[in-house]
């Protein structure tokens, strides 16, 4: 029997089937991912990772297709959880995880794990950004070392995106890129926080191509797409949603925290920017803590929209410091009351 063509043609057959697999499995079982990478250190669920890996390493190589790749890994991995789950001396919470993990492996698929979560994420985007939005496609190719050069015990999540430039004027490519010996549940815990980063903050992007030390869009952007998340979590799949909010917080406090890189300090200006914003509209538009929020978000997305260069958008959110300019306060007011628009407030030419 030949292997089937991979969906992704910047992955090599051998390399897609372990992808394949490993996030098949993943999937599988997406409902108790948290508790697994939570409960890594325990000396039986450490095993249960290895024999995982083990059975990639083992079958992936082979010339079949998808779905004997996959049935293999999972039959594998759970035949490895059987002969774990006997051992005398293990913990009860640890015990009731395999179990759990046991039962939930049998229905791992062939079906392309990646596209499955992007499909919805795209799907909410669109609705989010109507008439402004561009079509998007997801590829998958392979990362040659981990993103952030990073070890995989200390950033688990090696894996990154980005959406491809020049941009296809039929439909925008965002590229999943993926360090495969480190791609273990909590970087595919992270694949949906990533792809919607993409989704509302590249795809629709009107204005040229977004730098790495943006503050608007890899920030004040950055900022909405976590917000949106929020909301869209547990519509976009309720299994994965705990999982999937957890490890996008824990993906926002490694990515802002690397101060010493452009992309990490725009990221951090940007979260500030907008949560000084939404403080200031709770102060001074006397907002609930949700309203604020909303209203941030929602003038990211509007702005985002706006046909105006980067720089602009830049240097709007630098005024966002406490205290605000009498000037862009005025200005946010009228946005607010609807007597201006959101491009006006790219027009502010204020020093900081």
């Amino acid at each position: 029997m030949t292997g089937s063509v991979p969906p992704y043609q910047q992955l090599e057959p051998d390399m897609w089937r372990g992808l394949l697999a490993r996030a098949a499995v993943f999937r599988a079982t997406r409902g108790r991912l948290g508790r697994l990478v939570d409960m890594a250190d325990q000396p039986a669920v450490r095993t249960v990772l290895a024999r995982l890996e083990e059975a990639v390493q083992l079958y992936a190589p082979k010339d079949e297709d998808d779905r004997t790749v996959v049935t293999q890994v999972a039959a594998a991995w759970g035949e490895a959880l059987s002969q774990i789950l006997s051992w005398e001396k293990i913990d009860s919470a640890a015990r009731r995880l395999l179990g759990e993990l046991r039962r939930l492996v049998a229905s791992a698929c062939g079906e392309d794990p990646f596209s499955a979560v992007f499909a919805p994420i795209e799907s909410h985007a669109s609705e989010l950004y109507g008439a402004a939005w561009r079509p998007a496609r997801l590829s998958v190719a392979h990362a040659r070392s981990h993103p952030r050069g990073s070890d995989v015990s200390r950033d688990p999540y090696a894996l990154t995106a980005m959406t491809m430039w020049p941009p296809d004027p039929d439909a925008a490519e965002i590229e999943l890129q993926i360090y495969c010996d480190g791609f273990g549940p909590a970087a595919y815990a992270a694949i949906p926080m990533l792809l919607t980063h993409e989704c509302v903050c590249h795809v629709p992007a009107r204005q040229e191509r977004a730098k790495n030390d943006s503050q608007f869009a890899e920030g004040f952007l950055d900022w909405a797409a976590y917000h949106f998340f929020g909301i869209w979590a547990g519509k976009v799949d309720p299994q994965f949603a705990s999982a999937t909010r957890m490890h996008a917080e824990r993906l926002k406090q490694v990515l802002t925290g690397q101060v010493r890189t452009s992309e990490g300090r725009a990221r951090l200006i940007g979260h500030d920017a907008a949560e000084d914003l939404r403080a200031w509209f709770e102060s001074e538009c006397h907002m609930t803590s949700e309203e604020s929020r909303t209203q941030v978000a929602r003038l990211a997305v509007e702005l985002n929209k706006a046909d105006r260069p980067l720089a602009d958008k830049d240097h709007f959110v630098s005024l966002l410091e406490w205290p605000f300019p009498p000037e862009l306060a005025d200005r946010l007011h009228s946005w607010v009351a609807g007597l201006t628009s959101s491009e006006d407030l790219l027009s502010l030419r204020l020093a900081r």
